[in-house]
Order: structure tokens, then sequence, then C-alpha cells
């Protein structure tokens, strides 16, 4: 038997019961709770003990030998190298942009261990958001193809997950403007480059500082040059990161499209080896209007993104919870389309209130992905923390394609 345990973050009953089922998806058996030590796991690795080290989100030791994803997540306060904020959900380039909604890493990378994706293996990520899932797929040496209809998510996970690629220059461009006297958020010149990932990082520093000016009224100028060091650290970090783990990235694809019709964005039948995502939440949040100032500052039609964006469209709470319905039984089917037989989907949907009224959207989309034609494999129930007026519950919900 071997001791297994627990990252200290760990908190919750859903928690407990990803790490129990990531363990048995990278090859352990048993597991036996420490009465005394809450953290604490007796199992048996079988031989997977490399895996586990890693590849798991939920072992912070094995046997006494730190786990990759530990290291990562340590913030610098703490000695750790490659996570510059106090938040353990923020490392290596996990913190860019303030985005509302963002998943939870930890749970991303769990949750592509027990689909059972491989490094190699070709994910989707239909709802890409702030590019959480796309990076977590690429430090697991797993390539990504990346959806959404927003502008902002395309390019914000491009600079997550590509900006290592420029690192030299980067650095060079970045300390060029730290070095003037003057440097301004709204003079958007500054940003231009002839390589395109030099160009779309500093387009990020700079949305990153607007929202620091829109939210939290901080000195754009200031704020911007503490920004455009603080990413450039990131990104080295990650550099060091992949080279001390000797971590193969995944590709990944970060591209314009809808979740409706992954067709449209190239991706042919039966071609995915696994899918990890989480719908928009249909009222609870308003995507357009949190990011209006950013997406306004890349010149992006708002009306026109809301008219399109699935939980967003529509008049009224009625209107919107309909539009919402038939955006994800279309999604639903596009999954089961581009994955491959024997290929396993995880979603994480909430149920949303409304007018008062809780309405359980996830016992639905339960339903719809059956409809599609993918086999109901695990629910896994959890509460959500901060969005009590518009959301209390969510489940983690995981399908597989027949064979």
């Amino acid at each position: 038997m071997n001791t297994l345990c627990l990252p200290r973050n760990l908190q919750f009953l859903y928690e407990e019961s990803l790490a129990r089922l990531e363990a048995k998806a990278l090859g352990c058996e048993r597991w036996e709770r420490d009465e005394d030590n809450p953290w604490q796991v007796r199992t048996h690795v079988n031989g997977n003990s490399t895996d586990m080290l890693r590849r798991a989100a939920y072992t912070a030791t094995l046997d006494g030998e730190l786990a990759v994803y530990g290291e990562l997540i340590r913030p610098k306060y703490q000695g750790g190298v490659f996570n510059r904020t106090r938040s353990e959900n923020q490392y290596l380039t996990h913190w860019f942009y303030p985005y509302r909604g963002k998943f939870h890493p930890q749970m991303v990378r769990a949750l592509f261990n027990i689909v059972g994706v491989q490094p190699g293996h070709t994910v989707c990520e239909p709802y890409v958001g702030s590019g959480t899932g796309a990076l977590e797929a690429s430090l697991l040496g797993i390539n990504c193809i990346a959806v959404d209809i927003s502008p902002l998510c395309v390019l914000l996970t491009r600079v997550k997950t590509r900006s290592i690629e420029a690192l030299a220059e980067i650095r060079e461009r970045v300390q060029d403007l730290l070095a003037r006297e003057t440097l301004d958020p709204y003079d958007r010149s500054f940003t231009e480059h002839p390589n395109v990932v030099v160009a779309d990082f500093l387009e990020i520093a700079r949305l990153i500082t607007l929202s620091d000016v829109s939210r939290r009224k901080r000195d754009g100028r200031s704020w911007l040059r503490k920004n455009l060091q603080g990413m450039l650290e990131s990104v080295e970090a990650q550099a060091v990161a992949l080279d001390r783990f000797r971590i193969h990235r995944g590709d990944v694809s970060a591209t314009l499209g809808d979740a409706r019709n992954l067709r449209a964005a190239g991706i042919a039948e039966a071609t995915i080896d696994g899918i990890v995502t989480s719908p928009p939440y249909s009222i609870a949040l308003d995507y357009v209007k949190n990011d209006e100032h950013a997406l306004e500052a890349l010149e992006v039609d708002t009306s026109a993104l809301r008219g399109e964006m699935t939980g967003v469209r529509g008049r009224g709470a009625k209107a919107k919870l309909a539009l919402y319905g038939e955006d994800m039984q279309q999604m639903f089917r596009e999954v089961a389309r581009v994955l491959r037989p024997g290929a396993k989907a995880a979603f994480v949907i909430g149920d949303a209130t409304v007018d008062g009224r809780e309405h359980t959207s996830t016992r639905e989309m339960g339903d719809w992905a059956v409809r599609a034609g993918l086999e109901r494999e695990r629910e896994i129930p959890k509460i959500v923390f901060g969005l009590y007026s518009t959301m209390r519950d969510e489940k983690i919900l995981v399908f597989r394609k027949p064979d």
C-alpha cells in the first residue's frame, strides 16, 4: 500500500470524490481515508506512481514525494516559483485577465484524467471562456481545439497558451516599453508588433489594465507597467516549469466559432478523444456586459455578439431560458457527433434562479445529452459559492459515447 496526501486546499466533499475518481482513472486501487488525518489516504498505485506524480491534480505527495501540480500551484508567498499571486488557482498564466465564471484549473485537470485522455490525444473545448481548460490540456501534453464565440475569449486563450513560443521577443519588447517615460493603455499603438504572438500578449496586457481602471479605479499608466512586468514573469515561469518537469506541451488551436456548429470550426465527425467544458450559465452571468469594456476596446460589435451568445441572447427570462435550452440541445448533438466511439465528455453545469425560482437545468441537460446519443456515466453534485442570488447548485455530468 502507498500513502497519498491530498492537497491542503481540498475542502469540499465533491473534491474528495474527484480525487478518488482521478486516482482510480490513473490506475490506483483501494481508497482508505486515515481516521485521524483527513488529508491522508492509503491506496495501491499498481506501478503508476510516475503518472500520479506528473498528472494528478489532487495528489500533493505520494509516499513523501512532491507531485508536480503541488509545485505549480504553490503561491510565491509560500515559497512557490510558478505562482506570483496569492491564489492557488492563478498559477503560471492562469491569472491573465479577471474573467468572471472561470473554470477551476484543479478540477479541470482532474476531469481530463477522469475521462481518460492521454498525452497526444486531442480534446475539444466548445466554450473555452478564459482558456483554463486549454492551458491545462496543454500542460498535460494533450492537444486542444478551443472554440468560443467571443473574440476576447479566443485572444485570451491564445495568449495564455502560446506566449511561451515567443518569450525572447516578448521579453525584449516589454523591456523596451518599460524603459519609456510614458505608457498609456488608451494608446493602442504600443501593441503593434510584426509577431502576432507578441502583439496578442501586449493587447491582453492593455485589456487587463483597462479592467483595472474600470473595475478597481487604478491608475492606468502605472498599472500597465505592473501588468506587463507581471505577465512577462509568468511566461518566464512557464518556461522554467516546462523545463524542470520535462513537460511536452500539447498544441492549442484557439478559433472563433460556435459550439452549436463545430463543423464550421473544422471539427470532423468522430475525431475528438474527450471533452471537458462548462457551458455558459443562462441568466446567472451576463458575459457581454461583464467584459464590455474589453470587447469595446477590441472594437467588437457587442450588440451583434449579444444576439448570438448562448445564455445572453433573448429578451426576458422566459425567452432566454427557452433559447438557452435550444442551444444546449444543439451543443449536445455536436458533442455526440465529434466524439470518437468510447470517448467521454464532462460538463460542469449549474441550476439557475430566475424570477425567484430555481430552474433545474442540470436534470434537463442530462436528458438532452442522452437524447443526443450519449450514455450517462456519472453525476457529481457540488455547491456554488458567491452566486447565491442566481445559482446555488452545480453538477459535474460525465457521459460516454457508445462504441
